[in-house]
């Protein structure tokens, strides 16, 4: 069956009952030579780490630059540090406008997002931190692992796996070089949370979900927002949990390489079909990044909205992102990069347990 969220294949299930890796063994295919790096729950909560721990080496709270085009609930953690988010409008294609950076005032941290798993350029964020001397935070949640153009110049760079691979929980923090002094405070800031209880239910649910054929799809419930301009409010979060024993062996012995591959021949496919549809473009170029999503730009709200209303009620997945934080929504200087990108972008599946023959024809039938 088609589905948003990653599925384990029986390989994964078998490798499941292996022994598990220890932490460095986990994170090493996410370091390059010289970082070191933490095992986290979630890369929410990685960031609230890093702030909390410029916090303590300044006596302040942290100010963080943050893009405006972000997911408002995955700053939930970071907003319960007493860290102060400060938005930067983005430009039409996402990335930020740092000409408007240049009056905000003192910075510690500067964090970059690659969306999607396509990588931003990272030039002008380099130079900005570097004029602040603020600490340079690539958030890679949206990739799955280091590629060209991403972790290279940043200081420390979060990634979240569990986002991308099949495994209920589980996020790395990667220390690069010239960060390697805030290590300590890092770690003691992330701490060793509880263990995630036994994910076994969660595993078999997954394998269920693969097993069931998509001409049930139809029959199946649905989640996600109702219509396209919902979006849910944003709730507190449980306390974090370290990664379960069941997500530590998924984790460490899945194989990226092969994820990538399987994603990219499912974007390539449904590129495709969106080829034919008048109303609709891929938000980013055809090139070597790995896809999170197939992101996609609607012509207009009314465009999107109504593409959107077309794939719930076949039953098909489609997302919209983010949820704004109010801050964002309620700011003019918004409203022609975040707030639009908000209003146009659709998103649909590419993972790596979908078969793209299938996948293509099940959206040709509504993109049409």
């Amino acid at each position: 069956m088609i589905t948003t969220a990653p599925l384990p294949s029986w390989g994964d299930l078998f490798r499941a009952t292996r022994a598990v890796a220890a932490d460095p063994v986990i994170i090493s295919p996410w370091l390059k030579p010289w970082d070191s790096g933490f095992l986290s729950p979630r890369s929410s909560w990685s960031l609230a780490a890093l702030a909390e721990a410029v916090a303590r080496r300044h006596g302040l709270p942290a100010r963080v630059l943050l893009p405006g085009w972000i997911c408002n609930q995955s700053l939930w953690p970071l907003r319960q540090t007493g860290a102060e988010p400060v938005f930067l409008p983005v430009l039409a294609d996402g990335s930020m406008d740092w000409r408007a950076a240049e009056s905000l005032g003192t910075l510690d941290i500067v964090v970059v997002v690659h969306t999607f798993g396509s990588p931003v350029p990272m030039k002008a964020a380099r130079d900005f931190a570097n004029s602040r001397n603020a600490l340079l935070v690539e958030d890679a949640a949206h990739l799955l692992m280091p590629i060209a153009g991403a972790h290279d110049v940043g200081d420390v760079v979060l990634y979240s796996p569990h986002k991308l691979l099949p495994a209920p929980e589980g996020g790395i923090v990667v220390v690069r070089p010239r960060a390697e002094g805030l290590s300590d405070e890092i770690g003691a800031a992330l701490g060793r949370a509880a263990d995630a209880a036994n994910d076994w239910k969660w595993l078999a649910k997954r394998m269920v979900q693969g097993m069931i054929p998509d001409r049930l799809r139809p029959f199946m419930p649905q989640g996600g927002q109702e219509d396209f301009l919902s979006d849910p409010p944003t709730q507190p979060m449980a306390p974090p949990v370290s990664p379960s024993e069941i997500s530590r062996r998924l984790l460490a012995t899945h194989s990226l390489d092969h994820e990538a591959a399987r994603r990219r021949v499912n974007e390539a496919a449904l590129r495709e079909v969106i080829r034919k549809t008048p109303d609709l473009r891929p938000l980013y170029h055809a090139d070597e990044a790995i896809p999170y999503r197939l992101a996609m730009r609607a012509t207009s709200p009314q465009a999107a909205a109504k593409l959107y209303d077309a794939l719930r009620a076949a039953h098909l997945p489609v997302e919209t992102w983010p949820d704004l934080p109010p801050e964002v929504a309620a700011d003019p200087r918004h409203a022609e990069g975040a707030v639009a990108l908000r209003r146009s972008v659709l998103l649909l599946p590419v993972h790596g347990a979908l078969d793209p023959d299938r996948l293509a024809a099940a959206y040709a039938k509504v993109l049409k």
